[in-house]
């Protein structure tokens, strides 16, 4: 299956992500062309610098937008690896365009999927620990039950700990997957502060956020719901129907697996760009 190209089309302006990161680009070039203009012997020193670290900031920013599509192919190969059908995947669409715009458009469809999956097993956990602590407290009421109570507490300890960690991932990962939605102003601002040594550090992350968390996040919420669809653990299964709590624990892997390869790639490509950044930042 072919990777999306890195060759643009023609109407790679319409794209939010490119037009976001031109403007931002020109705007700083038409800031330093007002500057060599209008300041002098001194002013204009001061604009050429400024015109190399645009200049700069552009390649970083064209550099940051193939991080995507190349981790389009890593996710092939993994999918490949991992014989998964990746056509009963929502991001199915996402890993065979070869248009950069649609591309880019699908990743943001593939976030709002993410978000509305993510949600779903929020749901779920929540609604399995209402259930739990539901059980426990009207087991508990009644002096001849009590000791049913404390069956199902020792019982489902381990359950509890297992749904508190899946509300909890899927709660920042839903939010995140709505933040990274934004993630087409967070590329170019990180270009642009690559360059000064002193903002390089932020610049850096600003642009492993917004090159690697959308693709990640959308891929993670299609992948966890394939494997482990979200289950609720209801008074049934309180009562020894132990199926359901063991897809709750596979979703707990799953997505902690998606936290794991976030950071991970994250901190990867903040190293890489920031020493980019440390060898052309200029102040």
């Amino acid at each position: 299956m072919e990777p999306p190209s890195f060759f643009p089309p023609s109407d790679l302006l319409s794209d939010p992500l490119v037009s976001v990161g031109l403007t931002a680009l020109t705007a700083q070039a038409g800031y330093y062309a007002a500057q060599w203009m209008l300041g002098g012997r001194e002013g204009r020193a001061k604009a050429a610098v400024g015109f190399e670290k645009t200049l700069i900031a552009a390649v970083i920013f064209g550099l940051a937008l193939a991080v995507p599509a190349l981790l389009s192919i890593g996710i092939n190969t993994f999918l490949d690896l991992a014989n998964i059908d990746k056509t009963k995947l929502t991001i199915y669409s996402l890993l065979t365009t070869k248009d950069y715009t649609q591309f880019s458009r699908n990743i943001q469809l593939a976030l709002e999927a993410a978000a509305r999956i993510y949600a779903r097993y929020f749901d779920e956990a929540r609604n399995s620990l209402a259930a739990f602590f539901g059980a426990v407290t009207g087991t508990g009421v009644l002096p001849w039950t009590q000791a049913l109570s404390m069956a199902i507490v020792n019982v489902m300890t381990v359950a509890v700990s297992v749904l508190g960690s899946v509300l909890v991932s899927a709660a920042v990962y839903g939010v995140a997957a709505a933040v990274a939605k934004g993630w087409p102003a967070f590329m170019p601002l990180g270009a642009l502060l690559i360059t000064h040594e002193r903002s390089r550090n932020i610049g850096a992350l600003l642009l492993a956020v917004g090159s690697v968390m959308p693709v990640v996040l959308a891929l993670g919420a299609d992948v966890v719901y394939h494997l482990a669809p979200p289950r609720s653990v209801t008074w049934e299964h309180l009562l020894g129907i132990v199926g359901p709590v063991w897809d709750v624990v596979k979703a707990m892997v799953m997505l902690g697996l998606v936290g794991v390869a976030a950071t991970a790639l994250t901190y990867a490509f903040t190293k890489i760009f920031d020493e980019v950044g440390s060898h052309f930042s200029i102040d």
